[in-house]
């Protein structure tokens, strides 16, 4: 795992202090990592659950996505989520969700900062 990829996480553990970070080496530089109970709406059943994502070796000067969430959740209300499609991640059924930054920027964008601007767009669907 490269330094930049470790201080990623590093800074993903500090933004979400209340959440377990488990990272795993991907064999290229990068890590595989999922973010354990985290809060993503008292719209959906169960209201917590885990995010994960994949930090590339080229991390910080790359994007960070897509993301997924994991634990099989639902809407409450039953509708259908928009911009979301369930796939197979890492042997689990998973929702992803492809969230690009087309302007992302090395200097200000983190891997902790997309994760949670992405829980943000998840939460507001």
């Amino acid at each position: 795992m490269t330094p930049d990829v470790s201080a990623g996480i590093d800074e993903i553990k500090a933004m979400f202090p209340n959440s377990a970070v488990i990272a795993e080496e991907d064999g290229e530089g990068g890590a595989y990592v999922t973010v354990v109970d985290i809060e993503i709406g008292s719209q959906y059943q169960p209201s917590v659950a885990s995010c994960g994502f994949r930090i590339s070796y080229l991390y910080p000067r790359a994007d960070i996505y897509p993301h997924y969430i994991i634990g099989g959740i639902s809407r409450r209300d039953g509708q259908a989520r928009q911009g979301v499609q369930q796939v197979t991640w890492r042997n689990q059924q998973v929702l992803q969700l492809s969230r690009r930054s087309n302007k992302w920027n090395a200097a200000h964008d983190t891997a902790a900062l997309k994760l949670a601007k992405v829980l943000e767009w998840f939460r507001k669907l």
